[in-house]
């Protein structure tokens, strides 16, 4: 059974999107794709969310500039600085899942652009789906404390985005 999923996008200050060649609609389009892929990846069902009785993921997808993600980052990460993403994750890794009706309530993405942009290697739309990869991974659990947990998400992130 390929689990489905849904995620809002929309934008929490007054960034441009138009400015950096974004719009709405393309983030949409890619994030399906992307999580069209990244679901059905073996390294992924073994995620602890996967061992509850879900049908459904939902996530809420969110960008901003530099300026609102180093307010965010300051706040709750004690970091005063931008960043190009964070993450707050519902719990879907424990106990005290959000699951309601069989759907997963995973939490919210938060991406800087302008950071997105700065630091993009090839196009800002790849930097941005490598974030939103980066961020649902985070969702489902997966973290970077060490090497080789850094390795394994940066792997599946690289793997993920080159079947784009």
């Amino acid at each position: 059974m390929v689990l489905k999923s849904s995620f809002t996008v929309e934008k929490i200050d007054d960034i441009n999107l138009r400015k950096y060649d974004l719009t709405i609609s393309e983030i949409k389009n890619q994030t399906k794709k992307l999580l069209e892929i990244l679901l059905n990846l073996k390294e992924i069902k073994k995620s602890k969310i996967f061992k509850k009785e879900i049908g459904k993921i939902r996530f809420d997808l969110s960008f901003c500039n530099d300026k609102t993600i180093k307010q965010i980052n300051n706040n709750y990460r004690n970091k005063n600085n931008p960043t190009d993403v964070i993450t707050f994750s519902l719990f879907c890794d424990d106990a005290n899942a959000l699951i309601y009706r069989k759907t997963a309530e995973l939490g919210q993405i938060i991406i800087s652009v302008e950071t997105a942009d700065k630091q993009k290697k090839e196009s800002l739309i790849k930097e941005v789906e490598t974030l939103i990869c980066h961020g649902i991974l985070h969702l489902l659990g997966f973290d970077h404390l060490e090497k080789k947990d850094y390795d394994f998400v940066v792997g599946i992130q690289n793997k993920v985005i080159s079947n784009l």
